[in-house]
């Protein structure tokens, strides 16, 4: 469970704060993306203590090198990152790499590369992986429990 929680805060943490600037804007990225699924140690799941993927990470990836993180959940726990900026460039065919800046400077650059197959963005790190698929609008949330469940994990110290 804690491999599984620094997997999902490390990957939160780098799409929030990577992305650099780049010349060729493929537009199969360009669009909203939210979490389908993830394997964890070889087992598929949909959700992450109580709350569904989708809600954790949603993005959105623009024309011209930008992204933004859209967070279901207003709580500070799941809102790292407000001050921010992301930027993404394809550094390879079906491989963009993502730039997350604290704008505050407390914290270093980080980047992530995120694969493209079947129609999907795939987030891989040490057998975990997280697979986002493009909608045209975010899957509604029930935002009340998402909340009281962030609330929870900031209460119990799962993230710290």
């Amino acid at each position: 469970m804690k491999r599984m929680m620094t997997f999902v805060l490390s990957a939160v943490m780098l799409l929030l704060c990577s992305v650099s600037c780049g010349e060729k804007y493929d537009p199969k990225y360009c669009g909203k993306w939210e979490a389908d699924y993830m394997y964890v140690d070889g087992e598929k799941t949909t959700d992450m203590l109580g709350m569904p993927l989708s809600a954790l990470f949603r993005y959105e990836i623009k024309d011209g090198g930008k992204a933004n993180w859209v967070s279901a959940i207003d709580n500070d726990v799941i809102q790292y990152g407000k001050n921010t900026d992301i930027t993404w460039k394809e550094t390879e065919p079906n491989i963009i790499q993502l730039r997350v800046v604290d704008l505050e400077g407390k914290e270093a650059d980080q980047t992530m590369n995120l694969h493209y197959r079947d129609g999907l963005l795939a987030i891989e790190e040490d057998g975990t992986a997280i697979y986002l698929k493009k909608v045209d609008e975010f899957t509604p949330i029930d935002t009340d429990a998402l909340n009281a469940a962030a609330s929870a994990i900031q209460n119990f110290g799962i993230n710290q």
